[in-house]
């Protein structure tokens, strides 16, 4: 009888049959084995009478146990055992020897052969039983073992198959990588490189004297030059983030000076579409915190300005609160809030914000530009920084981007401009300003300092408090576009016929930078550019009361880029650059924040210059002929020991803005980074981070 020992798979511990295969010559034995075995439903029993036949039947029907007699006539039993064991099929199938005698000679033997018992037959039938399933269960379990341990091996071969294959394919996509890499840095520097004359010097050239149509068309080139440049940061940025080699660092920062930054970034934008950009930092958020600077300031400028370019009237706010943090109070969370009054998004579509290359529908992409990268990116910087990134918002009524980061708090003591100044406290201010937000900001900023605030929404309810004298301000302070026919010189003479007095002064509230003199020619003594920063705020209340009230003299006015740096922050600056225009972009703008500088061409020269000038500041090139910014960074490190311990800092100023960039110029010896083009808000910056770590003088906070 054939039965489960023909399975491909060993049967289990709980469900088998075990075959038994008697070879003996004698049908009386094999009869007694048989009634034995009888009563046993797990036992199936085979008998073989032809001992010629025995090796070959044992083969076919691989029985669990054989029970092997000694003594037949022709063939001699352990010659049988010997030939059981040289088969492949029976080598290890357990072998009972039946023997008319105890014999331990014999039993000798048989064990010698091969046998794996010895029984003197006819056995008592309960210990016949007994052992017949005693060894074809330790079979069953070498089976069991033997295709277990060859399971593992096919997988071990198997998963050494996979590994090859999966290093090759690796090293495929590494080398990919690499090379994908290597052409976005090439294509990177090698369209920096121009983009820094075209950006740098339309820049200079809207601070010059145009007409309203040269005006334009330096505006269109500004701001065609900006859209590429943030395609491609866009892109750079998209390669890092799905690479996964984005680093979050962790340093101490300023958080406001972080958000104001990115706010002045896209002002000149809002102000073209007649925006206000409003920033509101909780009391409870601490001025200085350890975290990454450069990533959060991407997202603000990111999601700015998105809200900017979405938003056609209103305004855009950021706010930033404090959270608490769930898993680990030691962290600090924060919540960021940009919201806009602008064209809004339905709600069916915004699963498709976060997306790479998706915007809400393909008439977004027609009507305002960009690549749908930004999103995604700023989703995955905020996640890196142990946050998330949701929005609210429904067609036609605004959106709410909400962002969260965590960092760790480095100062927590209230900044110093919260403290106002003695010049101010107790003044009366007038203010006019249509914009709640702002309205609501400026008085919040007064109330603090203590000035006696009057708010008003036009000029018209303005004119008709000061007619009913009903206020009698020592500062106005005026949204420039509610002026309308009127200027600061007709109010200031509406305010002297009426009190038969002086001493008012007038402040323009706008988010434009004025030339100098054209503040002047308005008849007001300065003004407060917006987005406002409280620091510079209170600055220019104080200068514009002490400078009316003791020597009649107007606050200076600013440019597009800033007041000059170099009265307060004298600096001997020297630029490393061997591109004509980019040297000259530089020499300008660094003029027009109130600094001459030499230029030099390459790293060689650069150490030569350092050798026989003390300077303060040197902006490196990386990649110049001759001597690169790297290695002339580390020379003119190296030149402190002849100059007793002192050197000039170093700035990398370059093209270059892959992953790694920065750490290669911080490694080489430099002391801050800069990216090609360059803006001139980073630029002052650079100049006024190093001038007060130069000079002592404390910074803003």
């Amino acid at each position: 009888m054939l039965h489960s020992t023909l399975h491909s798979r060993p049967p289990s511990d709980e469900h088998f049959t075990i075959l038994v295969l008697l070879v003996d010559d004698q049908a009386m034995v094999g009869e007694a084995v048989r009634r034995a075995l009888a009563g046993q439903p797990d036992i199936d029993f085979h008998f073989c009478m032809n001992p010629a036949e025995a090796p070959a039947l044992a083969a076919h029907l691989r029985p669990f146990v054989i029970l092997q007699d000694l003594l037949m006539p022709g063939v001699d039993g352990m010659s049988l055992v010997r030939q059981y064991r040289a088969q492949p099929t029976t080598r290890e199938i357990p072998v009972i020897v039946l023997s008319s005698k105890e014999d331990p000679v014999v039993k000798s033997e048989a064990f010698a052969g091969g046998a794996n018992d010895y029984l003197v037959k006819l056995p008592d039938k309960v210990e016949l039983v007994a052992r017949i399933r005693h060894h074809a269960r330790s079979y069953l379990h070498q089976i069991q073992r033997d295709e277990a341990y060859r399971a593992l091996r096919e997988s071990q071969q198997q998963l050494v198959e996979s590994n090859t294959t999966l290093l090759s394919l690796n090293q495929k996509l590494e080398d990919a990588t690499r090379a994908k890499s290597d052409f976005l840095a090439r294509m990177s520097h090698e369209i920096r490189t121009p983009m820094n004359g075209v950006i740098g010097m339309t820049t200079v050239l809207m601070d010059t004297e145009l007409s309203r149509e040269q005006r334009e068309f330096v505006d269109m080139i500004r701001s065609s030059g900006e859209s590429l440049l943030t395609i491609i940061n866009d892109v750079l940025d998209f390669s890092k983030v799905e690479s996964g080699k984005v680093e979050i660092e962790a340093h101490p920062f300023n958080l406001r000076q972080c958000a104001e930054e990115a706010l002045e970034l896209l002002a000149p934008t809002a102000a073209e579409k007649g925006l206000d950009l409003v920033l509101s930092i909780s009391p409870e958020v601490p001025s200085i915190i350890t975290g990454d600077v450069t990533r959060l300031r991407q997202i603000l400028v990111n999601l700015v300005g998105n809200a900017v370019k979405f938003t056609a009237q209103g305004e855009v706010s950021v706010t930033i609160e404090r959270k608490p943090a769930v898993e680990n109070p030691d962290n600090l969370a924060l919540h960021f809030v940009v919201a806009d009054t602008g064209i809004g998004i339905p709600k069916d579509k915004q699963d498709r914000l976060f997306k790479s290359f998706s915007q809400v529908d393909s008439s977004t992409t027609r009507d305002y530009g960009g690549t749908g990268l930004g999103l995604a990116i700023s989703k995955r910087l905020s996640e890196f920084m142990g946050g998330n990134m949701w929005v609210e918002s429904e067609k036609g009524t605004g959106s709410k981007f909400h962002f969260t980061i965590l960092a760790f708090i480095a100062i927590d003591e209230p900044p110093a401009w919260q403290q106002g100044s003695p010049e101010i406290r107790g003044k009366r201010l007038l203010l006019v300003e249509s914009n709640a937000a702002q309205r609501r900001l400026v008085t919040s900023y007064a109330n603090l300092w203590g000035l006696e605030t009057t708010a008003t929404e036009t000029m018209a309810q303005a004119q008709s408090l000061l007619q009913a004298g009903q206020v009698q301000p020592d500062l106005f302070l005026i949204r420039a576009d509610l002026l309308g026919e009127s200027s600061p010189s007709a109010l200031l003479n509406h305010w002297k016929d009426k009190f038969g007095r002086d001493g008012a002064q007038v402040l323009l509230l706008s988010p434009r930078r004025y030339r100098p003199g054209e503040i002047e020619q308005l008849g007001a003594v300065g003004a407060v550019i917006k987005p406002i920063r409280p620091h510079t705020f209170l600055d220019t209340l104080a200068r514009s009361l002490a400078q009316g009230q003791k020597t009649g003299k107007r606050a200076p006015a600013s440019s597009v880029f800033g007041a000059p740096l170099a009265p307060d922050l004298p600096l001997r600056i020297l630029v490393a650059d061997d591109n004509a225009v980019n040297q000259r972009v530089a020499r300008m703008i660094l003029k027009q924040l109130g600094y001459e500088s030499d230029v030099v061409g390459n790293g060689a020269e650069a150490i030569q210059a350092c050798r026989t000038q003390n300077y303060d500041l040197v902006f490196l090139d990386v990649q110049m002929p001759e001597m690169d910014g790297y290695e002339a960074a580390r020379r003119i490190v190296a030149l402190r020991t002849e100059r007793n311990g002192k050197r000039p800092r170093l700035v990398a100023v370059t093209s270059n803005a892959m992953q790694g960039d920065r750490e290669l110029c911080m490694e080489a010896g430099m002391d801050d980074y800069i990216t090609k083009p360059v803006r001139v808000e980073e630029l002052r910056a650079v100049l006024e981070r190093w001038g007060r770590i130069g000079t002592g003088k404390p910074f803003p906070t």
